[in-house]
């Protein structure tokens, strides 16, 4: 029987994926699912170093504002992320933010909104090995409220509400996405149920901020689903990319500004 309230066995080592040992990264550390974020990332931060590329999974250490924050990419879905959080929590990270994609399931959450959940239905494919069907997926509360304050002093709308952590992005079926609708889930993603469960297994803070792509709540409507995404680089999104980077950094000074890291 597992008991996660032990050591793993390989805090401090060398990571066999993220190729990081302890030293190499900071207490906070920011972990987008794509690589094309974390230059986006990195450009908010000063006296930045890359320390790793292996696999996809890709980490840079600098400064915000003086304080010590990384950034590593995770890649998709929850299994390969929960690689990336267990190695990182390995050696030393004690606070983890996605900032990632969604899709809306709600007819108002729009393209480029940003969205902040407080909790997950867990459906993520690697957090059931953890944990039995009936444990929660939530962030941690220090982390939700630094987010959400940092979004609110910037005078930016988000939408909060539990987000759908599902594993098939060409679901065809439209009650794959409409039962989930009906239930209020706000939107859907990939890895940060994931997230929120082995942060709170491993006794390390988490929290995810996402911003919308595509309404799969529209697209699933009729008898077919449409499962295209406009470019990526259209302006909405990349305006709201910037400024969910923004919230998080904030936010992350906020946390250490308080000693809650």
């Amino acid at each position: 029987m597992e008991d996660y309230r032990e050591p793993v066995g390989l805090e401090g080592r060398f990571q066999y994926h993220i190729e990081c040992r302890a030293g190499d990264i900071a207490p906070v550390v920011i972990v987008p699912g794509d690589q094309g974020r974390v230059d986006k990332i990195v450009a908010g931060l000063s006296e930045t170093r890359k320390i790793a590329e292996n696999r996809g999974l890709i980490t840079y250490t600098g400064k915000y504002k003086d304080y010590p924050v990384s950034v590593t990419s995770t890649g998709m879905g929850g299994p390969s992320a929960s690689i990336v959080y267990e190695e990182l929590i390995n050696v030393g990270a004690r606070v983890l933010i996605r900032i990632g994609s969604v899709a809306g399931l709600q007819e108002h959450v729009n393209e480029g909104d940003i969205v902040v959940p407080y909790g997950c239905v867990r459906d993520d494919g690697a957090s059931n090995y953890y944990v039995p069907a009936n444990f929660p997926a939530v962030p941690s509360p220090d982390v939700y409220s630094s987010l959400t304050t940092s979004a609110r002093e910037r005078g930016r709308e988000i939408v909060t509400g539990i987000n759908w952590t599902h594993s098939c992005f060409y679901k065809r079926d439209p009650e794959y996405f409409q039962s989930w609708s009906r239930r209020r889930i706000v939107s859907l993603e990939m890895e940060a149920s994931a997230l929120f469960v082995i942060s709170y297994l491993r006794n390390v803070k988490a929290g995810f901020i996402g911003i919308c792509y595509a309404n799969r709540y529209k697209q699933s409507a009729g008898t077919k689903v449409d499962l295209s995404v406009k470019n990526p680089r259209r302006d909405v999104i990349e305006n709201s990319v910037k400024e969910a980077i923004e919230i998080t950094l904030t936010a992350i000074k906020k946390m250490y500004d308080e000693d809650l890291v």
